[in-house]
């Protein structure tokens, strides 16, 4: 799988997450900022939040709260993120929605 279509997964898989997090109606903010150094996504719901005992391992494999998740989603999003070099962050509150920030370096153009 190449460079792009990994990141289109963890992209596609933020997004899932934010429709699934949003069962009656709600609004999902993507954006992006840029600096010298990096690029920032930003994956912002207005959905359910996660409860503080799933946020303490959330990034860990086997762990989800679907009914039909397998609970490698958001550890492979972390691990594709990280070998690319980049970092990714959550800040959530329950019952206020969700926002996840990826930052990824800018490689200067040769």
């Amino acid at each position: 799988m190449g460079h792009t279509n990994k990141m289109i997964r963890v992209f596609v898989n933020l997004i899932t997450n934010a429709i699934d997090a949003m069962p009656e109606k709600g609004t999902l903010e993507i954006s992006d900022c840029q600096t010298i150094d990096t690029v920032e996504l930003t994956f912002a719901d207005t959905g359910i939040g996660i409860p503080e005992a799933t946020l303490r391992k959330l990034f860990s494999p086997l762990v989800t709260t679907k009914a039909q998740g397998m609970g490698f989603g958001l550890a492979i999003c972390k691990r594709i993120i990280e070998a690319h070099g980049g970092t990714i962050k959550v800040k959530t509150a329950v019952n206020n929605g969700t926002t996840f920030t990826i930052a990824l370096p800018v490689k200067p153009t040769q």
